[in-house]
């Protein structure tokens, strides 16, 4: 039996538990956020393992939408009014549900393409390094046990991110959550802090994946320029292609759950380029094939950006509901009222402090005050990640994702005049 279908063969049968609406709307978000990192680092360090978590994600998003059709359908809405309330929970669930079908086929990836790794790396932008993701068994005598995992301090002391622990076939995600013994810690960092940190947890197995860049075969002739002209061309849209349409889901959910129309109008844009990209890329991806031995070896590929598209319609289709002008269902205007975060845009001014400084300079908490910025648009063109030495430029339009209670102190760092009152 292949290993695919030994994967395949993990799903089980589900076992009714009742939730409130809330509870899981907030748990899709936060496993859609995880599979984001999953996805993304299965198939740039070949590892099956992530893929596996990715593809147990996909099945828990399942039954959680199988959860909210019933709570939707358990609320029994009375007329026009009362269905047109509910609409934005149904489309929501839905498009969560192909977002994670999408990310689970991304990851699965690297069951069909051994070498995905190879292309991922030749594809992406080689001045990035993406930091590994990996798992981490907390083990007894490991010096935080029974810790609450706020009170751990990963980034500071440890320098690695706590995504999510992982315990008896749960996720969880809330900092209040005491570490036990057996936890599986889903962290992300440099390589030296994951090491220390495996020894610190008494987790004495290998990792199941090479976390350090390994010297990998050659698999196209670099060397033949016309080759080498395409894998170019391909490069430049593949990064975009994957930068937006993680960006989009990021938006579109911020869009959702805050009401931001405008936001939502934004998504709807990037869509928009979303499928000339598309169109471009198939293309190229077919002109190289012409040209390889292998043509079989640019599946995966093809697979990923087939996915990126699916991903893309999906959170457009979130942004076309907000656009319609129906009001938020009660649930969400509790998720919203209870949320410590919230999704802004502001354009930077000629007397922002953000005005000619560096992405890394923008990372010191007296600019950042805790806030991430999910994508900026200059003058027609948006920007999805950003290079440490990216400069900021006055009228950049930067949206931005962080805490409520720290909005109008990132706002006056962004546009001083604006909000000095």
């Amino acid at each position: 039996m292949s290993e695919k279908n030994n994967m395949t063969k993990q799903s089980k049968k589900f076992k009714y538990k009742p939730l409130s609406l809330k509870d899981i709307i907030r748990e899709m978000k936060q496993n859609i956020d995880l599979m984001i990192d999953l996805a993304y680092s299965a198939i740039k360090f070949g590892s099956k393992e992530l893929a596996d978590e990715a593809y147990k994600m996909e099945q828990r998003i399942h039954e959680l939408t199988f959860l909210l059709n019933f709570q939707i359908i358990q609320a029994h809405p009375r007329g026009l009014d009362g269905a047109k309330k509910l609409e934005p929970l149904v489309v929501m669930g839905y498009a969560i549900d192909k977002i994670s079908d999408a990310l689970s086929d991304i990851a699965r990836v690297i069951y069909i393409n051994s070498d995905i790794s190879y292309f991922i790396q030749l594809f992406s932008d080689i001045s990035y390094v993406p930091k590994p993701i990996v798992k981490i068994t907390v083990n007894k005598e490991c010096s935080f046990i029974g810790q609450k995992r706020k009170d751990i301090h990963f980034r500071s002391k440890h320098g690695v991110d706590l995504i999510a622990i992982h315990r008896e076939g749960n996720w969880l995600f809330e900092r209040d959550q005491n570490v036990q013994v057996d936890d599986i810690l889903i962290v992300k960092g440099e390589i030296p802090p994951i090491i220390e940190l495996k020894k610190l947890c008494n987790d004495l197995e290998p990792f199941s994946f090479d976390i350090e860049e390994q010297e990998k075969e050659q698999i196209l002739d670099l060397e033949n320029l016309e080759i080498c002209e395409k894998v170019e061309e391909i490069q430049r849209n593949y990064v975009l292609i994957t930068n937006i349409s993680e960006t989009m889901i990021e938006l579109a959910l911020a869009a959702l759950f805050f009401n931001n129309e405008e936001v939502a109008e934004d998504v709807l844009e990037m869509e928009e380029l979303m499928d000339g990209l598309n169109i471009a890329l198939e293309k190229d991806l077919l002109d190289l094939a012409k040209l390889v031995e292998t043509p079989r070896d640019l599946t995966g590929i093809m697979r990923i950006v087939f996915s990126c598209e699916l991903i893309s319609d999906s959170a457009a289709h979130i942004a076309e509901n907000i656009l319609k002008g129906f009001e938020p269902h009660r649930i969400f205007q509790q998720a919203i009222r209870e949320t410590s975060e919230i999704v802004v845009r502001e354009t930077l001014s000629e007397d922002s402090y953000f005005k000619d400084k560096s992405y890394n300079e923008l990372q010191d908490k007296r600019y950042r005050r805790g806030f991430h910025i999910i994508a900026l648009k200059r003058e027609d063109k948006w920007i999805y990640s950003f290079k440490p030495d990216f400069l900021f430029e006055e009228g950049d339009l930067l949206i931005g994702l962080g805490p409520l209670e720290t909005v109008m102190q990132w706002r006056r760092c962004v546009n001083p005049e604006k909000y000095k009152d």
